[in-house]
């Protein structure tokens, strides 16, 4: 079983390399996917490996650069409107005078905004890459 997978991801990948020429971000995202699977093989997380192969396969075969790069950014938007949504929580719960809601709530925007600095960053690194 795990041979006749390792086959099949080795002829899907000679057989997508013409439509990747055009595709470099999806090239790269492949190369991150491979990286996983060979850590989840080295520590024998034989099910992560399974789902992390089914994952390449699917890039594999589907990936676009352009729905690669409108995916990021419309996980930035809605990443945004959720810090937006945290912040009128923080303003409603402080004029509430709930401090101990408001430190909570802090804390949260804080890992919001973190995530939506990393999802900025996968955008430019995309960008770099020619994704258009």
């Amino acid at each position: 079983m795990k041979r006749s997978v390792w086959c099949l991801s080795a002829v899907l990948s000679v057989m997508a390399l013409p439509a990747w020429a055009d595709n470099p971000a999806c090239q790269y995202r492949a190369a991150e996917i491979q990286n996983q699977i060979n850590y989840a093989r080295q520590h024998g997380n034989v099910h992560r490996e399974r789902g992390l192969e089914r994952a390449l396969a699917n890039v594999q075969m589907h990936c676009r650069d352009a729905d690669l790069l409108r995916d990021v950014q419309e996980d930035i938007r809605e990443q945004a409107e959720d810090i937006q949504e945290r912040l009128d929580e923080i303003a409603e719960k402080r004029a509430e005078g709930r401090q101990d809601k408001v430190e909570k709530l802090e804390k949260k925007l804080e890992r919001d905004r973190a995530k939506l600095e990393q999802l900025q960053d996968e955008l430019k690194e995309l960008q770099a890459l020619g994704a258009q």
